[in-house]
């Protein structure tokens, strides 16, 4: 059974906010409708004005999540186990003028106290860890009662293993990443999530899928000129357009509430 490789991100963290590396496909492809999803929710559906809460980023990498709820006004806290990404998100968020809290630990065991935070967000993360429980049983702890918990992962389905396994990894024709970024047997089934949330006290679950909108011939397009060496990753990310869709069978992000003590 291949095992996953998470020490890629030590060896990939100075690419994070580069034009061309692998990684540049969650800044520019994924991290954007995710976030519009998110915000929508917080500010549209759940009526939370945004300046001032508190957020923990867990699994922050080189900070696209916690640098977007800081330019909201949130108070971000950023946590993750690779030194070498979180240098990285230090430096580019002093670059830009915004003030997160970066710190190096364990989603399984939160540095922080009960009750803690606002909002906590945990995207491209559960696929990567060996006991998803208790990732989620350490975030419902640190969340404030009422508070909000944002996700995504990827559906364990034969359409992921075809498009995140095969093609995006497998494949020499197809492959933009290095094998076992991604196992298969550690991605999650919406319903498996939804069980582990309501068994920790997040309820109030709303999911949606992150899938392909529009054209489906300009990523295919994008992908050739990448593989010719005539576009960046960056700009493979720009050319893939993704959005909030019903489609969940690869990818799907949501969220979920703290419920208040009884």
């Amino acid at each position: 059974m291949p095992v996953i490789n998470n020490a890629i991100y030590d060896h990939v963290a100075h690419t994070w906010w580069d034009e061309d590396g692998f990684m540049s496909l969650l800044r520019t492809a994924i991290n954007p409708p995710r976030f519009a999803y998110f915000e929508q929710a917080l500010t549209g559906i759940l009526q939370r004005q945004p300046a001032g809460l508190t957020v923990l980023d867990v699994g922050c990498g080189g900070g696209l999540l916690s640098e977007r709820f800081a330019t909201l006004g949130c108070q971000v806290t950023g946590l993750d186990r690779a030194a070498a990404g979180l240098a990285a998100a230090k430096a580019h968020a002093e670059a830009s003028g915004l003030r997160i809290d970066y710190q190096q630990g364990s989603a399984e065991q939160l540095p922080f106290a009960d009750q803690q935070f606002d909002i906590v967000c945990c995207c491209d993360v559960l696929e990567h860890v060996d006991d998803v429980d208790a990732v989620l049983a350490e975030i419902a702890r640190v969340l404030k009662p009422g508070g909000v918990f944002f996700f995504d992962t990827i559906n364990r389905t034969l359409r992921s293993k075809l498009l995140a396994i095969k093609l995006a990894q497998d494949w020499p024709l197809t492959r933009l990443m290095p094998a076992d970024v991604h196992v298969w047997h550690q991605f999650i089934r919406p319903q498996e999530l939804q069980q582990g949330l309501a068994r920790h006290g997040l309820g109030q679950v709303v999911m949606a899928g992150l899938s392909p909108v529009g054209n489906p011939l300009r990523p295919l397009w994008g992908l050739l000129l990448h593989k010719l060496g005539r576009l960046s990753f960056a700009g493979l990310g720009e050319r893939i357009r993704l959005g909030a869709t019903r489609d969940m069978s690869v990818s799907f992000m949501g969220y979920a509430l703290r419920e208040a003590a009884g």
